[in-house]
């Protein structure tokens, strides 16, 4: 008979707890937000997906890119767009460079000691993420780095004739696993969406703890 109690007991917790985690700060909008951009954020449905891919020889194809950064984005729950032409709701812009170049303002407080805290030191490959909302950029900046500095030595020790294309691929495979779209949805406060990942059993464990950590 101590069974059945338990299986009733446990989702009431766990459905108080998802409530608590809803009503906690982690979700709330930015104080720098406006009225009228909170209601932008609100609608949010579609992303233009923005990439510049620059190396050592100029700019490159960034299409690869392109398609890991609007899947990721789908698997999410938005839709992309890759066409400034084509309707969408705001502007995601994604810099990948061979030797990062600064841009933006150092980050403060808390934030300023997370891994994708964008870095003034690091000077190897990387991608900045930022967003445009209504045309104007947003105080929220990512970066996204390769587990090595120097992208010629790493080239030639992985036996790769271009530095600059090696260094562009390891990049896709750090966007492929960044939960930058659960980052995103947190901060347009969409906890819909990430309650919906939460509940899926298509979502992995350790996605999950990331999306209870943002939900709380």
């Amino acid at each position: 008979m101590r069974y059945p109690f338990r299986m009733v007991v446990v989702p009431i917790f766990l459905s108080a707890f998802v409530l608590s985690l809803l009503a906690s700060p982690g979700l709330a909008y930015r104080e720098y937000f406006t009225p009228e951009q909170r209601t932008q954020l609100e609608k949010i449905q579609t992303v233009f997906v923005d990439v510049l891919a620059l190396t050592d020889k100029g700019t490159t194809d960034s299409a690869s890119l392109v398609d890991t950064v609007a899947q990721r984005l789908t698997e999410t729950g938005y839709k992309a767009v890759r066409s400034s032409e084509q309707a969408h709701d705001v502007v995601l812009r994604v810099k990948c460079e061979q030797r990062k170049t600064w841009e933006g303002t150092a980050v403060t407080g808390g934030d300023a000691d997370l891994p994708d805290a964008p870095s003034r030191l690091w000077k190897g490959p990387a991608c900045q993420l930022t967003y445009l909302l209504g045309g104007m950029k947003i105080k929220w900046q990512k970066e996204v780095r390769t587990d090595f500095e120097d992208p010629v030595a790493a080239s030639q020790a992985a036996q790769a004739p271009d530095a600059g294309r090696y260094a562009m691929t390891k990049l896709q495979e750090a966007l492929e696993k960044y939960e930058f779209p659960l980052l995103l949805a947190a901060e347009w406060g969409h906890s819909d969406r990430l309650l919906r990942l939460l509940d899926s059993p298509d979502t992995s464990q350790a996605r999950k703890l990331k999306i209870i950590s943002l939900l709380g």
